[in-house]
């Protein structure tokens, strides 16, 4: 005789295999007429699935689940981040820029509390034309975030047609200003002061100015991060800040490529030493047995490139703390390395990010081994204009 399965009751929640994964299905409520409001999850096993069913249980024993026709943009962008959060798809340092993005879209009373279902076209761009004399990043933060949580209440059925999807994101009125590397007198003059003068942060800026290095991957730099037999510093960790903007170190880089190698060359590795020998007692750079963040050593570099008057005022472009990064970029271009090799010491995912950014000084570099080229072909007698001439005498 078959024994009949025991079937689970309504909000206890049912777990099958689809042609992509696994759906779960809870009750979660019942409307006006009595039927049962259901809530679809998916995941790519039954463990991520059951994970995400019981997160739902437990919001609605204590109180905190929003049903699916009540919820608004930033309410389901919040669940979105959460999900991918406690799924490990992003880390922690990206769960909280991403909620700092939220705030901003919550500061337009519309958008915090008008449900998806209601959500129009008219109000959102009308509040993105709002923000465009700010800063094209801060603009693509919040029109991303807005465009993705709108898709995912698609996906989720909670509404059938997104009504921002033909949105176009606007363009800042801010007048940008490229970011440009030290010009090489500039940078011996930085030098000079930073090795010379009592600066503080002086070590941090000489090691980002000679390896490329991030300023927050420098100041979450350990000793045992530093090996002077194989001479290399390895890059797995960097500076962040959590939702009340209290700074801590990430367990991982800025990016995936951002954990790697970065070599220790004979020029830097005295300023290593001494780094090492003057380093703190759980991170190399510390003030008072706190970290040291970005901001106040971009505070000081400011300072220093002012108070010494380091920078041509002829040569256009913003001066900033990350131009000591674009510095060293530009002198191992002008040296010769080779893109995929500086690729890699710079941690970018892509080679693209490497040429685009860096892309005037690989054009100059190009320019000048083309002219040495001329010179070579002229010193073989290769020379078009002294043919010329000798015909012309001829």
């Amino acid at each position: 005789m078959i024994k009949n399965k025991k079937k689970k009751g309504n909000g206890e929640g049912s777990v099958y295999k689809t042609k992509y994964g696994y759906r779960g299905q809870l009750v979660v409520g019942f409307d006006d007429n009595g039927k049962p409001i259901r809530r679809s999850v998916t995941g790519k096993t039954v463990k991520e699935v059951n994970e995400k069913l019981t997160a739902i249980k437990n919001s609605i024993i204590t109180g905190t689940y929003i049903a699916p026709n009540k919820i608004t943009v930033c309410e389901l962008a919040r669940l979105m981040l959460e999900d991918d959060l406690n799924l490990n798809y992003i880390k922690e340092a990206t769960y909280y820029r991403h909620i700092e993005t939220i705030k901003k879209i919550e500061a337009n009373s519309y958008l915090k509390n008008t449900p998806i279902q209601e959500l129009a076209y008219a109000p959102v761009k009308d509040f993105l034309l709002s923000k465009t004399a700010l800063s094209q990043s801060f603009i693509n933060k919040i029109y991303t975030m807005l465009k993705k949580t709108a898709r995912e209440a698609v996906k989720r059925k909670i509404i059938s047609e997104n009504p921002i999807e033909e949105l176009k994101k606007p363009k800042t009125s801010q007048r940008q200003e490229k970011v440009r590397a030290l010009t090489t007198e500039e940078e011996i003059r930085l030098y000079n002061i930073l090795i010379t003068e009592d600066v503080n942060y002086s070590h941090q800026m000489l090691l980002s100015m000679l390896t490329g290095m991030r300023m927050g991957e420098i100041n979450a730099l350990k000793a045992d991060d530093i090996n002077l037999r194989m001479k290399t510093i390895s890059v797995n960790k960097t500076m962040a800040r959590g939702l009340k903007g209290e700074a801590y170190i990430s367990n991982s880089a800025k990016t995936a490529n951002g954990n790697r190698v970065v070599p220790i060359s004979a020029t830097v590795m005295p300023l290593v030493k001494e780094i090492l020998f003057c380093g703190g007692n759980e991170y190399l750079f510390e003030q008072n047995d706190k970290l040291i963040t970005t901001s106040q050593v971009n505070l000081q570099f400011q300072r220093v490139v002012q108070k010494y008057d380091i920078l041509d005022k002829r040569i256009k472009g913003k001066v900033s703390l990350h131009s000591l990064r674009h510095t060293f970029a530009t002198r191992c271009i002008e040296s010769g390395m080779q893109p995929k090799v500086l690729q890699h010491i710079l941690g970018h995912s892509d080679i693209k990010i490497t040429l685009n950014t860096y892309c005037d000084a690989f054009e100059n570099f190009q320019n000048e081994n083309i002219a040495k080229t001329d010179e070579y072909f002229a010193d073989m007698g290769i020379n078009f204009e002294k043919s010329q001439k000798v015909r012309e005498a001829v």
